[in-house]
């Protein structure tokens, strides 16, 4: 199957806004790469550096024509624009992370553009531009010193969240400040409706695996108990919702059981899952230190160092095994670099979640995130997702220096609605941090 891409469509904002959105392509790398790099300039200075002392936006390429023409020419990442009186005012990127995973990223708006519902028209455009693929999970990541960015994605439906990163970035926005982000996610796509009917049809527990939900689908039909308002889905379509549709396990920790139950809570319409908390058990006998010593680490986990910058990734493959020792020689080996943040990613679906989250809360880590079928890989040509678990850790200088949202002398700020999780996931993550700085100074 092909992988499906984002088909560039013009996207005409309401009249009365005179702001047109459009997504920019390769065709469009000699003659707009100059005016975006002027619009990113004119939006967060020369360079990305917006003020004395802070540091330059982490997007680079950005910030002048050739870069833009060869973010263009690689077409790894999509450039939706927006333009007023014929300038353009506005961009905002969306990143591929893979033929079914975006993440907006860099929206930006002059100076002298601002409050004319520009970044509105942004996120609205981007947004019917995904919507026409078969299926696309947007996890996004809202910086919170803006609440415009917020708003405009809120009211556009991205409202769903799902994590937050305390102090992640550099201090762009803020001087001696790092920026910190509320991670959203959304289903989009013209598959997310045929998905939501089928569960509302036939419930859940459909299977436990891509290939038991579709038996169950196909003799739902056969059956005549399910009428897809789509029709007949093709081969390809039909295993991408029965991917979506099967049902999982989160293996969380008792401690993060309750929210991530709130996370998944928000996708009911579309997921089905079950959260277990009770310890791994490994079958044998034989010592967790042996089993360590035969567990090869580069083919658990890939370590993504961002050199030149404060933070570093490492990310779990589906199908690891849990190794305390390499685990912990690579966190070591990376605090070693002066790195400030670590982020590591679990897959969820895996009963070794449960020991490497344990081992890295004992390490000093905090909740990041929950995010539902963020994981991704191509097995036997076919297209598998699962759910990854967060965690993250903030060095000790780094959170005596910067307040929480919510407090008096927080300088980051986070939008928030009645019904969104914001609070309860700052509360939980502010609760571990004070916990581990208690438990370091009884030491």
């Amino acid at each position: 199957m092909p992988a499906p891409s984002l088909t560039p469509e013009y996207v005409e904002s309401k009249p009365e806004e005179k702001v047109s959105v459009f997504a920019v392509t390769k065709d469009h790398a000699d003659s707009l790469s100059k005016d975006i790099a002027t619009m990113y300039e004119a939006a967060l200075g020369a360079g990305g550096i917006g003020q004395e002392g802070a540091e330059a936006y982490p997007d680079s390429d950005l910030f002048s024509a050739a870069g833009v023409k060869a973010t263009l020419l690689a077409e790894e990442r999509m450039i939706a624009v927006a333009k007023h009186n014929d300038q353009i005012v506005g961009a905002m990127v969306a990143d591929r992370l893979s033929p079914f995973h975006i993440e907006h990223n860099s929206m930006a708006v002059r100076r002298d553009c601002r409050r004319l519902r520009i970044g509105s028209a942004l996120v609205d455009g981007l947004k019917d531009i995904v919507d026409a693929t078969p299926l696309t999970i947007n996890s996004t990541e809202l910086v919170t010193h803006s609440l415009a960015s917020q708003a405009a994605h809120f009211q556009a439906g991205f409202r769903n969240i799902v994590g937050f990163a305390f102090c992640h970035y550099p201090s762009v926005f803020f001087v001696g400040h790092p920026e910190s982000v509320l991670w959203v996610t959304r289903f989009q796509g013209k598959l997310v409706s045929v998905i939501k009917q089928i569960r509302s049809t036939l419930g859940r527990k459909l299977g436990n695996s891509a290939s038991d939900v579709v038996q169950s689908i196909i003799s739902a039909q056969a059956q005549g108990s399910i009428k897809l308002a789509e029709g007949r889905l093709s081969e390809a379509h039909l295993q991408l919702v029965a991917e979506a549709l099967q049902h999982r396990t989160a293996y969380v920790p008792h401690a993060y059981a309750e929210i991530v139950q709130s996370i998944l809570f928000q996708f009911e319409d579309l997921l089905d899952r079950s959260v277990k908390s009770k310890f791994f058990q490994r079958v044998d006998n034989q010592a967790a230190e042996d089993i360590d010593s035969e567990i090869d680490p580069n083919a658990q986990f890939t370590v993504d160092c961002k050199d030149g910058y404060g933070h570093s990734y490492i990310v779990y493959h589906p199908g690891f095994k849990f190794n305390g020792v390499a685990l912990s020689d690579t966190i070591k080996a990376l605090k070693a670099k002066d790195k400030r943040y670590i982020l590591v990613r679990v897959p969820a679906n895996e009963p070794e979640a449960l020991p490497t989250i344990d081992h890295l809360r004992a390490l000093g880590f905090v909740f990041h995130s929950y995010l539902p079928l963020y994981g991704y890989k191509l097995e036997n040509e076919l297209h598998q997702f699962h759910d990854i678990i967060t965690l993250q850790w903030i060095a000790p200088q780094i959170v005596a220096t910067n307040a929480l949202p919510g407090e008096t002398d927080s300088v980051i700020k986070v939008h928030g609605y009645p019904e969104n999780l914001s609070g309860p996931l700052i509360k939980l993550i502010g609760a571990e941090l004070r916990s581990k700085e208690q438990n370091h100074a009884g030491k």
